[in-house]
């Protein structure tokens, strides 16, 4: 009885540990996620700075791997749609209690121990360790370089993963994008390249985002005062201060408005309209604080503009500016603090926008390559290597690197981490590459692959060691000459380019479309009705020996136009070649020069698109119709090992078999005949095995029509 009194005594009185690590999510799955909160952090001044908190969680896992997790701090918002006169569209408010979170994505089933630790200035602080047991699971895992063939991707597993794809840059609404996401996914795309550096022009986690100016207007009300800060001056005409997010408020709430005001008028009066009310207020001649708080209107879902201006006309200066739900410390104007930190500042709203698209990805199965970094904050600091500049540009990326890997790294929806969109190929930035890789390489336990692009061919970058996946932009433009008029030997040309440059990576065609010579959206895609030269540029590209398909940047004209259908027939045909079966290109001629075969092959088998070469884009009507049907096409494969094969037919818009035969080998040579067709046609070439297949009757085979 005394023994059992001593250690409950010794277990009440014992030290508890300085942080706490307690489950949010319910259960533990393999490749599913699982966060936790941590608490008992002391408050720093900038929480997203590893050298002011450096907080993370030591995981033990069945296998006897030690992994360290980075951990993030966040600002929770809920995002969700709400009707905005007749749209849909995302609302955003604050909820929840701002605090530390660590995520993660077992890739082992069985017992995993979790610890979470912090390094503040010297001293180190620890919890104490959670033991979860991981149930086993049939998700898929990451995307990874593939181990037998490192030309192409592949998933945890080892299935082949061949992208198809477009680019959905410039996100703005989750809700929109959530639409978007559905309708690639359900015509096969698999792969999405999003921007996370669009100033305020949409998704931006670190950028310039002020509710008193935009970037492509800038010209904020600002004066600098005398202990150098910026200052928001009213004289005249009013100041709007508008979010750059489309912020919520409360109906029937209590809000609490706050600044900082200073005026040398002693007449003069603040006046500020916000959410349907005016509140006037008389500054002093030095700083002073205002306040005021104000109930919303039943009805009052969304904050609209902020109007401020100086009744008389005298000169004010506001800073300051703050809303929040009374008694709350969550601040609604986050971006109206006109000294507000650019670099190493992540913008809490649009960090919740990509956990949402995030999870909208993962859901529908659509990878995504991220474009982190805002390129024009680090351009102009990358002229010379051995510049303090230089090497404070790479302490800053690897800051919100770490960042990301901390937020997002868990999610296998995340293909590959972009360093920035279109970096300046003169710039030296072979160091950046290599610290920076490097620095992933130690930061991302899941070590997913690193990329990057330039506004041109950038060779250098494509063979960079750190650089696993080489991504080239090219536009079809008039000044390309013959080749803006033949969209098919103008891909083929840049793959080959590309493949050169890469040999023994992954390459993809990151951006293609049909563009000026001033790179604004050409006049001949709208022509182009029926997208053909976006489907005979995926057709091209898909068997060019790329590791995906083009990705075509005008996602909004290809949303307003609906026209998502073209990806369904390449994607399925593509499932059907064996990506790391040591593929070449096929040795395919056609029987005529009208028509131009592209294909892959391997011992056995072959991949062909059979294209009517009259037939490209600026041949077409109006419509994008055919009017010749090609007749008795030949096709001939050299290579191929002796023996019986199947050959079946498909069409390039439905991805229906239209036809099937057998043929064999005479002399390494296999020799079919193609069924009618207009315009293009595909055809799959496999070793047959078992009894000869009887060719399918004629009534199967149709012409392979090419509009809708």
């Amino acid at each position: 009885m005394i023994a059992a009194f001593i250690y409950a005594t010794a277990i009440w009185y014992a030290p508890k540990p300085p942080l706490t690590l307690a489950p949010v999510t319910r259960s533990a799955e393999r490749n599913n996620r699982i966060e936790f909160a941590i608490g008992g952090v002391p408050k720093r001044p900038n929480p997203y700075d590893p050298d002011d908190a450096d907080v993370r969680v030591l995981v033990h896992t069945p296998k006897g791997r030690s992994l360290i997790m980075p951990a993030f701090y966040m600002e929770p918002f809920d995002v969700t749609p709400r009707r905005r006169g007749e749209a849909m569209v995302d609302r955003f408010y604050p909820s929840g209690t701002p605090g530390w979170r660590v995520r993660f994505r077992p890739t082992e089933a069985g017992a995993h121990s979790f610890t979470a630790l912090a390094t503040i200035g010297t001293q180190t602080l620890r919890s104490g360790p959670i033991r979860l047991t991981v149930k086993p699971s049939k998700r898929t895992g990451f995307v990874r370089v593939s181990r037998r063939d490192p030309r192409f991707l592949e998933l945890d597993d080892g299935t082949p993963f061949f992208a198809v794809g477009q680019n959905v840059a410039f996100i703005k609404d989750v809700h929109e994008t959530r639409g978007v996401f559905r309708k690639l996914a359900a015509n096969g795309v698999n792969y999405v390249r999003v921007w996370t550096c669009c100033e305020d022009w949409g998704m931006a986690i670190e950028a310039r985002k002020s509710a008193w100016a935009r970037s492509w207007d800038w010209n904020p009300p600002y004066m600098i005062g005398e202990d150098g800060r910026r200052w928001v001056t009213l004289k005249g005409a009013p100041v709007v201060c508008s979010p750059t997010q489309r912020m919520g408020l409360m109906p029937d709430t209590r809000y609490k408005l706050s600044a900082t005001v200073r005026s040398a008028a002693p007449t003069s009066v603040l006046s500020i309209e916000i959410a349907g009310q005016r509140i006037e207020w008389r500054p002093p001649a030095r700083p002073g604080a205002f306040s005021a708080e104000f109930t919303t209107g039943p009805d009052t879902w969304w904050l609209e503009t902020i109007r401020l201006s100086s009744v008389g006309g005298s000169e004010i200066a506001v800073r300051d500016l703050s809303l929040r739900e009374a008694g709350s410390h969550r601040e609604l104007l986050w971006d109206a603090d006109p000294d507000r930190a650019v670099l190493g500042n992540y913008n809490q709203a649009d960090c919740a926008m990509l956990d949402a698209v995030g999870d909208e990805a993962e859901r529908v199965g659509i990878r995504l390559q991220l474009c982190v970094l805002t390129r024009d904050l680090y351009m102009d600091r990358l002229k010379d290597p051995a510049s303090a500049e230089y090497a404070q540009a790479i302490r800053d990326a690897k800051r919100l690197l770490r960042y990301a890997v901390a937020r997002w790294g868990h999610s296998t929806s995340v293909a590959a981490w972009e360093y920035w969109n279109e970096m300046d190929p003169g710039r030296p930035t072979s160091r950046f590459y290599d610290e920076v890789g490097a620095y992933l390489e130690q930061t991302d336990p899941y070590r997913r692959p690193r990329t990057t692009s330039a506004w041109a061919d950038a060779p250098n970058d494509w063979r960079h060691a750190r650089i696993d996946v080489a991504n080239m932009h090219w536009y079809l433009r008039p000044a390309e000459g013959e080749l803006y008029r033949d969209e098919v030997a103008a891909v083929l040309r840049k793959a080959r380019e590309l493949r050169e440059a890469a040999p023994s990576k992954p390459a993809l065609f990151a951006e293609f479309g049909l563009a000026q010579d001033n790179w604004q959206p050409s006049p001949d895609m709208r022509a182009d009705a029926a997208y053909v030269h976006l489907h005979n540029a995926l057709w091209a590209s898909a068997l060019s020996g790329l590791s995906g398909t083009v990705m075509a940047w005008w996602w909004e004209d290809i949303d307003a136009r609906d026209a998502y259908g073209r990806y369904r027939a390449v994607s399925g045909f593509a499932r059907r070649v064996p990506w790391l079966g040591g593929l070449k290109a096929a040795q395919v001629q056609t029987g005529g020069s009208r028509w131009r075969a592209v294909g892959l092959a391997t011992d056995s088998a072959a991949y062909v698109w059979i294209q009517d070469a009259h037939t490209v884009r600026v041949a077409r009507t109006p419509r994008g119709e055919v009017q010749d049907v090609s007749v008795g096409v030949s096709v001939t494969v050299a290579g191929l090992k002796p023996g019986r094969h199947r050959v079946e037919w498909v069409n390039t818009v439905t991805g229906e078999a239209i036809g099937d035969d057998t043929a064999a080998t005479a002399n390494g040579l296999l020799r079919v005949t193609a069924p009618a067709f207009k315009g293009d046609i595909a055809c799959a070439i496999e070793r047959a095995s078992g009894p000869p297949r009887p060719i399918s009757p004629i009534r199967r085979i149709r012409p392979n029509r090419r509009t809708p």
